[in-house]
């Protein structure tokens, strides 16, 4: 990784010195990588270093981590999780069973104001007395008074609960389109060995996902 890491970054400069020749897109694909990754603090071979400079070098990374937990104990130091996190503008979230990635997915998501309906109900009476027969209050007159207010709650986009509940073939996506990021998505995902024509939902009824 590290080897790779240093040529990638070689190119900065003979990039720099060529400007008019076409270079390709590299392309960094790694699995189980809380098992590979790495952060520098004061050493400059942590990998959001590197991340970080390689996109002027035309480098895509990719990578597939269990959980935010496997990453975070995999890294030395309480914060360096995010450090290396924030390199990665795309993030797709699966299922997990995970509450702190869950958490920390909900929290990167974002939150936003939604109207909540609040009802009230009030009852009230005249001539109030203690029943004889029954020992209960009584009263010769009621009155039964109904109310509906809206107030803002400032609530997740996505509830930690919904990272939890997801499906097969389902994930909450935070996209970035090159230029700005998007907004939050619910997605849902076509594996490969599966036909492309056909929709998830169809491929969903025949039992395929």
């Amino acid at each position: 990784k590290l080897d790779f890491q240093r040529v990638v970054l070689q190119r900065i400069p003979q990039m720099a010195a060529q400007p008019t020749r076409v270079w390709r897109d590299l392309l960094f694909v790694c699995d189980e990588y809380h098992a590979f990754a790495t952060v520098g603090e004061t050493d400059p071979s942590g990998d959001e270093r590197a991340f970080a400079l390689s996109r002027q070098a035309r480098l895509i990374p990719i990578v597939a981590t269990q959980s935010i937990s496997s990453l975070r104990s995999a890294l030395h130091g309480d914060e360096t999780w995010r450090t290396l996190l924030q390199c990665f503008r795309t993030k797709v979230f699966l299922a997990t069973s995970d509450e702190f990635t869950a958490r920390t997915a909900a929290e990167l998501c974002g939150r936003r104001d939604r109207l909540k309906a609040q009802y009230t109900l009030s009852e009230g009476g005249q001539g109030a007395h203690i029943s004889l027969l029954t020992g209960r209050p009584a009263a010769s007159k009621h009155t039964l008074t109904a109310s509906k207010t809206y107030a803002p709650h400032h609530d997740y986009i996505f509830p930690p609960r919904v990272f939890t509940a997801l499906q097969n073939a389902q994930a909450i996506v935070l996209p970035y389109d090159g230029l700005n990021p998007l907004p939050p998505q619910f997605c849902y995902l076509k594996p490969h060995y599966l036909d492309v024509q056909t929709s998830y939902f169809d491929q969903l009824a025949r039992g395929a996902l």
